[in-house]
């Protein structure tokens, strides 16, 4: 009986480490399409303008504002930020050199959810696709930070996130023909 229970214990703690390992970590990603499914693209033409969507993802709460930056590569030339919501929300700043978005008490963000937060609208100047691009999220600049943060509305508690990073012309990914002999034999 003792062995069984002491069997039962340790599955169930081994089941709780691997559930707090496999916890989603907050972020901020740049999309390239509204559905917010791309995080990789090919250059695009030239002299163009297109959106890009900013993305909260796996914040577990609910937020009344954010910060964060936003590098962009020079095959994308910045132009300006478009809130999704402007009646709701508002801003301090801008995405290059880091902005701060506040949402009305009414009306904060469902963070439980992956929730568009900006709209940054770009020109797409001289690029070519021999090198990769990166569009990196980082922190607001203007307080030194380096990684997003955002405010849970219930007690204005500040948490930070990561930074996401989106390619542009993100090139193969390398692989090698392998069989799964060869890989266990790696590990022996």
């Amino acid at each position: 009986m003792k062995k069984a229970l002491a069997g039962v214990l340790a599955v169930a703690l081994v089941g709780v480490i691997a559930g707090s390992a496999m916890a989603q970590v907050p972020n901020i990603q740049v999309y390239f399409d509204p559905a917010h499914t791309q995080t990789q693209t090919n250059c695009g033409t030239a002299n163009s303008v297109t959106d890009l969507y900013v993305v909260m993802n796996n914040w577990n709460m609910n937020v009344t504002g954010v910060d964060f930056s936003i590098s962009y590569p020079a095959a994308l030339i910045w132009l300006g930020d478009n809130l999704p919501d402007p009646l709701t929300q508002t801003q301090i700043g801008n995405s290059p050199t880091g902005i701060a978005i506040a949402y009305a008490n009414c009306c904060y963000l469902d963070g439980f959810q992956s929730v568009e937060v900006l709209r940054p609208l770009v020109l797409w100047g001289p690029c070519d696709c021999n090198t990769p691009k990166s569009v990196v999220v980082g922190g607001y600049a203007p307080l030194g930070k380096t990684q997003p943060s955002a405010i849970r509305k219930e007690d204005f508690q500040e948490f930070s996130g990561v930074g996401m990073t989106s390619l542009i012309c993100a090139g193969a990914i390398a692989t090698e023909p392998s069989t799964w002999g060869q890989v266990k034999a790696l590990y022996r």
